[in-house]
């Protein structure tokens, strides 16, 4: 009951966010500043995402046994190289450069199956810049033309220095937030990692059922299956 009550929760603050993110969106067009999302631009689909396990759960719930396979297929890989990297940074680099695009894009025009049920970090991405940069690995850029593409950016206006709008991406994590608060009242703790991970965990081991006995015995159901890997869970309890 606790997991439908979340769920039932979730959807309805995703129509509220989704008018505020309008509204956000209109008001910087007003202000003649340009924004280059698009249905089928998928280079910020590269990136590795993390989110809520609410909203992970949510989707695990709506897919297709399509959609599962192509999940299932980068599992392997993704645990690799959780296992290798030697940082975050690192981790994100090897995520976007090895693993490639997001299992859930599919068609000529790389559309996102899952649109409806994106979490918020994905909802919040909105570009300031053609969709290019959103796929440039900036580690590999000239010095000149970092700094070019720095010198370019409005502060205020963008989560700098990168050139994704701040004020969505604020609105983003919070209601990611709420969502991770739902679920630490529920359960008396919370759990966020990468988007893809937590999905499969919900697909292979059922791991709603679990987090329903509480922070322990899901703390020692991943550690047991060697599943709680450096990068991609968070697991936050009152305790």
């Amino acid at each position: 009951m606790a997991w439908q009550q979340l769920l039932a929760e979730l959807t309805a603050a995703r129509q509220p966010f989704d008018r505020q993110l309008e509204w956000l969106c209109g008001s910087i067009k007003n202000n003649r500043v340009s924004l280059y999302c698009q249905k089928g631009c998928a280079n910020c689909c590269t990136l590795a995402v993390n989110c809520s396990f609410p909203e992970a759960l949510a989707i695990a719930q709506s897919l297709n046994g399509a959609q599962q396979r192509a999940l299932k297929a980068k599992i392997p890989q993704l645990q690799q190289l959780s296992r290798q990297a030697d940082n975050l940074k690192e981790f994100f680099r090897a995520f976007r450069a090895q693993l490639g695009g997001c299992p859930f894009l599919a068609g000529a025009d790389g559309s996102c199956t899952i649109y409806p049920q994106r979490p918020f970090s994905c909802r919040a991405l909105i570009s300031t810049r053609n969709s290019s940069w959103c796929g440039v690995d900036f580690s590999s850029l000239h010095p000149q033309e970092k700094t070019a593409f720095i010198s370019s950016l409005d502060p205020e206006l963008v989560a700098f220095p990168s050139h994704y709008l701040a004020a969505t991406q604020e609105l983003g994590l919070k209601s990611e937030s709420l969502a991770r608060v739902a679920m630490r009242d529920a359960f008396g703790f919370s759990l966020t990692g990468n988007l893809l991970y937590l999905i499969w965990l919900e697909l292979e081991h059922k791991l709603s059922e679990v987090i329903s006995n509480g922070a322990a015995v899901t703390r020692s159901f991943l550690e047991e299956r060697q599943l709680d890997l450096p990068f991609l869970l968070q697991l936050q309890s009152n305790q």
